[in-house]
């Protein structure tokens, strides 16, 4: 597999308060030349039509960003090709998008169209059961991640004395200081993407991107619960000294910073678990924690992770669950759709695409040697 097919991200995420999509943050409309959203239900293909149009992008040598399904990461839903300016899309629910210059640059894929509907109707009732058993473990799942995000909390906010945190900012500062060697006079760019999460797979952390995009940084052993802290400074600190970047939110919980990634300066800040590769060093937030809070705190944050891991485990479980309930109901979609639909479609797309001129895109993901 080459590089150019491990840059992959998530742009949904399986959350503790429900499913959180950064969909609308992904490409601007304004600068593509062309975004195709793919409308249709379980089977139709919107998938492989994707992989179909990236594989063909990759053999005339353009870069592609994958975007992974948040309830099955072996599924696409989108795909980037910033050499010309295209983007192809799962427009359908939950992440529901819509091509906001339509006929001009945008376009609707129905690929719907393929449904034997008279053989389907004959089958509803097996259908309606089959989408409310997948769509009735989405709430359990979604109260469990809650549930650990909670115990995860009660566990580290105690050790967040005013000394902990004057810390963990300077030792934010001495890492500016250290990687940032020479600050630009402009501003930098911030691009938002999921980097893993709860999954019906288990827990993901896509390491290969990071890797490709990052051959050196650190992995950040967040005992003391301060990496998000950590990150949102020097989040701040590199987009201040003319740096774009990458940061990836906590998928359980958005609003805090999980990793952070600056392709340009090849270096990234990676929250473990993950199997460390060469040149990537370790930063253990338990020794910016006061020492006598952490002695104070220690036993109930062992019992506070604890907790936090076996509800984890329990909304996985349900995510599951629900994946082999949406089997289900592919299996029912399957013998009923005229697959000549999507491939006539994969065609036209694949050299719609091909033929439009190659371009300089405004996301800076295109200026990485990787994409561009």
């Amino acid at each position: 597999m080459s590089d150019v097919t491990q840059i992959q991200f998530f742009l949904g995420a399986n959350a503790a308060g429900g499913f959180v999509s950064l969909y609308d943050r992904w490409v601007d409309q304004r600068k593509l030349q062309a975004f195709y959203c793919l409308k249709g239900g379980a089977g139709c293909g919107k998938s492989t039509l994707m992989t179909q149009v990236a594989q063909a992008a990759l053999a005339e040598g353009y870069g592609v960003e994958y975007i992974l399904c948040s309830g099955d990461p072996d599924s696409l839903d989108g795909i980037y090709i910033p050499g010309k300016g295209a983007a192809v899309v799962d427009g359908t629910s939950p992440h529901v998008m819509d091509p906001t210059y339509v006929g001009a640059t945008g376009h609707y894929v129905d690929l719907g169209a393929g449904y034997d509907r008279k053989a389907l109707f004959a089958q509803r009732q097996e259908i309606v059961a089959a989408v409310q058993a997948y769509r009735s473990y989405y709430p359990q799942a979604y109260r469990a991640i809650a549930g650990a995000v909670e115990a995860r909390r009660r566990g580290t906010t105690p050790l967040h004395t005013e000394e902990t945190l004057q810390k963990t900012e300077k030792r934010a500062m001495a890492l500016l200081t250290k990687t940032l060697k020479s600050p630009g006079a402009v501003p930098g760019k911030e691009q938002r993407r999921f980097l893993g999460g709860p999954t019906c797979q288990g827990w993901l952390l896509l390491e290969k991107t990071v890797l490709v995009l990052c051959e050196r940084g650190y992995v950040i052993q967040d005992d003391g619960g301060l990496a998000g802290i950590l990150l949102e400074h020097l989040r701040k600190g590199f987009l201040a000294g003319g740096c774009d970047v990458i940061a990836c939110p906590c998928p359980e919980e958005p609003a805090r910073l999980e990793h952070l990634l600056v392709p340009q300066l090849s270096l990234a800040f990676v929250t473990g678990p993950w199997q460390q590769s060469h040149g990537y060093r370790t930063i253990r937030t338990e020794s910016l924690v006061e020492k006598e809070a952490w002695q104070e705190g220690r036993s109930f944050l062992r019992l506070s992770d604890r907790v936090a891991e076996e509800l984890l485990a329990e909304g996985m479980g349900h995510l599951a669950q629900a994946k082999a309930c949406h089997d289900v109901l592919e299996e029912l979609y399957h013998p009923h759709v005229d697959f000549s639909v999507a491939q006539a479609a994969t065609e036209r797309i694949t050299a719609e695409i091909l033929a439009l001129p190659d371009r300089k895109s405004g996301d800076f993901l295109a200026s990485s040697p990787i994409l561009c």
